[in-house]
C-alpha cells in the first residue's frame, strides 16, 4: 500500500507539473439555441431520472440549469439519488445536519471559477476541472464512501482548507480500495489526469 501512494504520488505531481506548463481549458456553458431541451419537472425527473453520462451520473446533475425551474430539477434529482437530504437553498442540498453539502450552479453564474472557494474548515470536490460546480464539501475525519451522496465517479478537481490532508480512493470491490492521490492543504488541484472521475472514497487524516 506504502508503494502503491508513492507511485501516485509521483504521476499526481507530474500531473500538476503540466497544468503549470499549460493551462486546461474548460468550454463555456451551452446556450439556448445548442442545448438540449431541459427537463420541464420533478415529476418527468423521477421517471426518466435524465440521460446518464459515461460515468453513469445522470446528465442533468453535471452541468448547469439553464432555468430557475431545470435548477429545481436538479436539486430533486439529488435528492432522488441520494435519499435523506434537505434543500437548504435555492442552490444547495445538505445531509446528516450539515456534514455534507452540495451545491449546484445558479443559472447563469460562471461555472468554472478557475480558482478554488473551499470554505475554511473544509475539503471540496467538483464535478468538473478547474472548480466547476457542482461542488460537494465535507470536514469530517476518517473513511467516507461518497456513494452515500451520488458521488461516485464524479471528481474532476478537489481542493483542501481543513489543517489535515485527504485520501482519495478508488473501490474496487466490496472490501477493497486502491489508493489514488493525497490533497495536501494548501492544495487545489484543479484537474486530476489519470484520478479523473475514479474516487469513490474520501479519507481526512485527522
Amino acid at each position: 500500500m506504502k508503494l502503491g501512494k508513492q507511485v501516485a504520488r509521483i504521476g499526481l505531481v507530474a500531473g500538476m507539473a503540466l497544468t503549470v506548463a499549460s493551462a486546461v481549458a474548460f468550454s463555456a456553458p451551452a446556450t439556448a439555441a445548442t442545448a438540449a431541451s431541459a427537463v420541464s419537472s420533478p415529476a418527468s425527473v423521477a421517471t426518466s431520472s435524465a440521460s446518464a453520462g459515461s460515468t453513469g451520473v445522470p446528465s442533468l446533475l453535471s452541468r448547469q440549469a439553464r432555468s430557475d425551474a431545470e435548477l429545481r430539477d436538479q436539486i430533486a434529482l439529488q435528492m432522488k439519488i441520494a435519499p435523506g437530504g434537505k434543500q437548504t437553498s435555492l442552490n444547495e442540498v445538505s445531509y446528516d445536519n450539515g456534514k455534507f453539502v452540495v451545491t449546484y450552479a445558479l443559472p447563469g453564474q460562471q461555472v468554472a471559477l478557475g480558482v478554488a472557494d473551499c470554505p475554511s474548515g473544509w475539503f471540496c470536490f467538483y464535478e468538473n476541472i478547474n472548480f466547476g460546480y457542482p461542488r460537494g464539501k465535507l470536514s469530517s475525519c476518517g473513511r467516507q464512501d461518497l456513494a452515500t451522496w451520488g458521488w461516485r465517479d464524479r471528481i474532476s478537481s478537489v481542493d483542501n482548507s481543513t489543517t489535515s490532508s485527504v485520501d482519495y480512493w478508488e473501490a474496487l470491490n466490496w472490501e477493497t480500495d486502491l489508493y489514488l492521490f493525497t490533497n495536501y492543504n494548501p492544495g487545489p488541484l484543479s484537474y486530476l489526469y489519470d484520478f479523473n472521475d475514479r474516487a469513490d472514497v474520501v479519507f481526512r487524516n485527522c
